[in-house]
Parts: structure tokens; C-alpha cells; sequence
């Protein structure tokens, strides 16, 4: 795979910018008002973007929304309108539903969580996921700054680039799975004892 270097230099900059700024709405932050599907999926679209590229691949449907309704993932529309919980929802499942399945995803956040409760969990699911952005910018930085230095080669370390934060990933995925698999075995087994 060929790279060209500058084209690498000033878009790795612009990507590694975005994800330190990139930041999802709090709870308080969500329109203290019902909405209909049309304005839920604009607004989601709007939320989950941190790069318009990207966006395109990513766009929130009005069919994924109804899919995740049927399957009972988050709780169904009140007189066809949203609220704060469903766009809770929504935000969590489209921002992890790439990395993992919907069955980790509702371990992580059962259906059924409402007001304190998920309130709560949602806000720390967004701190939890600026801190995320922010580690896998840094961490890409300690592979890719050398990179952008390096006048030889480049193409070779760009590719290696590339398959790290692959592997990351992979890597990243497998060990939410674990550690999601080993709480939800702790939680059963304390139920069992009382």
C-alpha cells in the first residue's frame, strides 16, 4: 500500500485534532423536550459526528432506530415521540455498536434503565468516552509523530501505523468482552448466594 507522505502528515494532524475535541452532549445537555423521529435522527447524526467523512458511513436511520425498538434494546417511543432516555440510548448503541455486539452492548446497558439511574451511567459513559478519545490520540501520537519526522521508509511505517490501531482495536474489543463476561459472571453468582 503506497502513502504519500505529506497527504499522511496533514491528515493525521486534522484526525488527531478532531478526536481530542470531539465530546458527545451530556444528559443536561439533551433538549428538555419530546421528539419525533425525523428531529431524533438529525440530532443523533449531529452528536455522533466528529468527522464529516466519516459521517456519510455512519448515518443513524430511521429503520436502525425502529430495529433497535423490535429487538428491545432501549425502550419503544411514547406516542411515536423521544426523550432524553431513548436519545441516551441511541447515542450509546451508535457509538459502540462497530466495536461490539448488541448482546456485550446490553450488558453494559440493559434495557429498561431509567431516570437517576440512567442518567447517571449515560454521563459516565461520556466522560469515560472523551477520556477514550483522548488516550487513543495520544497513543497513536507515540507511534505516528516519529512517523511524520521520518524521512525514510515512510510508506513501511505508515502501513505499520495502520495495522497497529487496527490490532488495537481488535485487541480492545476482545478485552471489553472479557471483562463485561467475568462482572456479569460476579453478578450472578452474588445473586445466587443471597
Amino acid at each position: 500500500m503506497l502513502y504519500h507522505q505529506d497527504d499522511f502528515r496533514a491528515d493525521y494532524r486534522k484526525m488527531s485534532e478532531k478526536l481530542r475535541d470531539f465530546r458527545l452532549p451530556v444528559w443536561e445537555e439533551f433538549p428538555d423536550l419530546e421528539l419525533y423521529m425525523d428531529q431524533m435522527i438529525v440530532l443523533l447524526n449531529r452528536y455522533l459526528t466528529f468527522d464529516e467523512e466519516l459521517a456519510e458511513e455512519r448515518t443513524i436511520t430511521a429503520s436502525m432506530i425502529n430495529n433497535y425498538v423490535k429487538m428491545r434494546i432501549m425502550p419503544p417511543p411514547v406516542k411515536k415521540k423521544y426523550g432524553r432516555a431513548h436519545l441516551a440510548y441511541l447515542v450509546i448503541i451508535c457509538s459502540l455498536k462497530d466495536a461490539l455486539g448488541i448482546s456485550v452492548i446490553q450488558k453494559i446497558f440493559p434495557p429498561g434503565m431509567e431516570g437517576e439511574v440512567l442518567r447517571d451511567r449515560y454521563n459516565a459513559f461520556v466522560r469515560n468516552q472523551e477520556k477514550s478519545y483522548h488516550y487513543v490520540a495520544d497513543n497513536i501520537d507515540l507511534v505516528a509523530l516519529p512517523l511524520l519526522q521520518e524521512q525514510e521508509r515512510v510508506s513501511e511505517r505508515i502501513h505499520d501505523l495502520v495495522m497497529q490501531v487496527g490490532v488495537s482495536a481488535s485487541i480492545t474489543k476482545a478485552l471489553t468482552e472479557h471483562f463485561i463476561t467475568q462482572q456479569h459472571g460476579t453478578e450472578e453468582d452474588e445473586k445466587e448466594d443471597s
